[in-house]
C-alpha cells in the first residue's frame, strides 16, 4: 500500500508516442504475494475523436526474484 508514483506522464516521459518507458521498483515480498495495482488518474480523454496514438499503455510487467 505504497504509492511509487504520482501524476506519471508518460507521454513526457518517453518524449513521444511508441517509445519505450523502463521503471525499476524494490519492493518487500511478503507470504509469496507481489501486489501491483495501478489506478486511472481521471485524465485524458473517454470518446478519442480520430483515429491516433491515445492514452497510457504498460505493455509488460516483469518481476525478478
Amino acid at each position: 500500500n505504497e504509492r511509487v508514483l504520482a501524476n506519471f506522464d508518460i507521454a513526457r516521459e518517453a518524449g513521444g508516442s511508441g517509445k519505450p518507458v523502463d521503471k525499476n521498483f524494490t519492493a518487500n515480498v511478503t507470504a509469496n504475494t507481489l501486489e501491483i495495482t495501478l489506478y486511472w488518474a481521471g485524465k485524458g480523454t473517454l470518446a478519442v475523436p480520430n483515429r491516433g496514438v491515445y492514452g497510457p499503455l504498460i505493455s509488460a510487467i516483469s518481476v525478478t526474484p
